[in-house]
């Protein structure tokens, strides 16, 4: 096919000069009914929609169960900064004389001197760094486990999605069933039609070629004096009707072998025609090879 729509090509005449050869597929109803099954494309897609329907019931049927989840986490934290006096150490000295002094002035005795010392390690003492390195030597970890859970009491939403994922298996299973009986359908009239147009073509042959032998017969009769030309004229008019009748028998035939391939859904593997994963065509060698591409079209002439 070009692809330049302005291309010389597209203006030229093309003269068919090969006879059209037609390969009829010999099949029985049942096998193509299988193969039918087993190709079409209808077929695989409701099978993934009940897959993914499967596992979305699975899904669906444990949220409606009780739920126990242990929960453990571990944290590495880094600590570091500066150390920084306390503004209260002297107010509280100064509170503790002070009583002390009244507590002298009424014959108590004074208040125990206790002695604090809030001295901080020296790997918490630093700046980003030391931050840093605590962090990554985990010093200071944190642990934390649990336990979670859950009683679906009420849970309506998980019991309505499983409900919709049930009803929508049932409806997957008759659509399925529904498919395959259109699916049969289509190859038994697709194969009917087949037939009748194999038929039809055997009838259009045999018609022209008793045309043919008329249409001699005529002339011959013409050239030794004993019809007219009036007959010879007809003779040729109901062969050229003969021939049209052949040439839509066989157009016919063609078009239902494409139907009975695409009911069975062999149209790709009939054509050499596979599909990668990639999803890539790949055009193999076909044993029906196009007039254009292999030079059986001629220019306005024949070859």
């Amino acid at each position: 096919m070009l692809a330049d729509r302005t291309a010389p090509e597209w203006s030229r005449p093309i003269t068919p000069v090969s006879e059209v050869s037609l390969e009829v597929p010999r099949i029985s109803l049942e096998i193509a009914a299988a193969e039918a099954l087993k190709n079409r494309p209808e077929i695989a897609q409701l099978q993934s929609n009940a897959e993914i329907n499967k596992i979305d019931e699975r899904y669906f049927r444990d949220q409606s169960k009780p739920q126990i989840d242990l929960i453990g986490t571990y944290t590495a934290n880094g600590l570091a900064g500066t150390a920084t006096t306390r503004p209260t150490t002297n107010t509280t000295s100064a509170l503790t004389t002070r009583v002390n002094e009244l507590s002298a002035l009424a014959g108590l005795p004074p208040l125990p001197t206790t002695t604090t010392t809030n001295t901080l390690p020296p790997n918490l003492v630093g700046g980003y760094f030391n931050s840093l390195g605590n962090l990554l030597a985990q010093d200071y970890p944190t642990y934390r486990v649990g336990v979670q859970i859950s009683l679906p009491w009420g849970n309506r939403t998980a019991k309505a999605n499983l409900g919709r994922t049930l009803v929508q298996s049932d409806r997957i299973k008759n659509q399925q069933a529904q498919t395959e009986q259109i699916i049969e359908a289509e190859v038994r009239n697709s194969l009917q039609a087949l037939c009748s147009a194999e038929a039809r073509l055997a009838s259009a042959l045999a018609s022209r070629q008793s045309a043919e032998q008329l249409s001699e017969s005529e002339q011959r009769q013409f050239r030794a004096g004993t019809t007219t030309f009036y007959l010879v004229l007809q003779r040729q008019t109901e062969l050229l009707a003969a021939r049209g009748r052949e040439l839509q028998s066989q157009t016919d035939l063609n078009k239902a072998i494409s139907e009975f391939q695409r009911a069975t859904g062999a149209t790709l593997s009939a054509n050499s025609v596979t599909i990668s994963d990639g999803a890539t065509l790949i055009k193999t060698n076909s044993r029906r090879t196009t007039a254009f591409n292999s030079g059986f079209f001629t220019n306005g002439e024949s070859k």
